[in-house]
């Protein structure tokens, strides 16, 4: 019962869903005021929205046709546009044009633990979808982020649904990505993206330190031997938080992993994959 109540609660929208009104804001960059009114003009009749990212400002212009040509008055953005404008500009990057917050510490408890007796942090390995109670940690983690402070420009409840879209980002393909470490295990990250047309926060992945990179984490069991033959997976002396986690992963899936650890040793695993068998070995 409990987790059925955890699948229809997951399942539930917290604001409203993306409608037709969703302003549209185009670019203008270090423009005077008729340079972005020609931007508006060049949208055509309709209600635009025009912004400046180097002075962080955005301005309303109602475009009609009149007297067979079309006309512009501009008009002060409202304000819950302009706290959605500020809030994304203070995500961006103008390097690449993307929308990213860091969250440090994120400190919530792991599904399936004794809160009152025992308890240890969410991190990762609660996430991947080998974890049987995945979907109760992906939760807690979009609900933690549906309330962030640093993120509460994307509610939409006091602005009767509506969200702002910029125009480069118009098909979706640019999303707001969140990503974070956890209390317990700081070298562990996970990604979550913000779904503008559901308005809500949706699981990416998640990355754990092999060796000395940061590697996305098993997500399903061909991820451990993706082709035919060896795939090799590295790890330093030190880190055995990570190949005990790997093994756990394994598990998961259902791929047995032969050998014993090595006590404060590098260690390297090797997953043999022949047809649909894999089988890993400590190396």
């Amino acid at each position: 019962m409990k987790k059925v109540l955890w699948l229809l609660l997951a399942a539930m929208p917290m604001q409203a869903v993306a409608n037709d009104e969703d302003p549209i804001a185009y670019k203008c960059y270090y423009c005077t005021p008729d340079e972005m009114e020609d931007v508006a003009l060049a949208q055509g009749v309709g209600r635009h929205y025009v912004y400046d990212a180097q002075k962080l400002t955005i301005v309303g212009y109602d475009v009609d046709l009149r007297d067979g040509a079309l006309k512009a008055e501009s008009f002060v953005a409202e304000g819950w546009l302009q706290t959605q404008f500020l809030g994304m500009m203070s995500l961006y990057d103008p390097r690449d044009g993307e929308m990213r917050h860091f969250i440090s510490d994120v400190a919530l408890f792991a599904p399936n633990t004794e809160h009152g007796r025992r308890y240890r942090h969410l991190w990762g390995q609660d996430l991947t979808a080998l974890n049987p109670h995945h979907t109760q940690a992906r939760e807690s983690v979009r609900r933690y982020l549906s309330e962030h402070s640093e993120l509460s420009f994307l509610d939409t409840s006091k602005s009767g649904g509506r969200l702002l879209k910029f125009h480069y980002a118009v098909n979706g393909d640019r999303p707001i990505v969140a990503s974070m470490n956890f209390r317990g295990n700081e070298s562990s990250y996970s990604y979550y993206y913000f779904d503008h047309d559901a308005r809500r926060w949706s699981y990416l992945h998640s990355s754990l330190p092999q060796g000395y990179s940061l590697n996305p984490i098993q997500e399903r069991r061909l991820d451990f031997a993706p082709s035919e033959g060896d795939t090799i997976f590295d790890y330093r002396a030190g880190d055995s938080p990570w190949t005990e986690a790997f093994i756990e992963r394994a598990t998961w899936a259902k791929i047995p992993v032969h050998g014993q650890l090595p006590i404060y040793q590098a260690v390297r695993f090797t997953c043999k994959r022949a047809a649909d068998d894999i089988q890993c070995y400590i190396n």
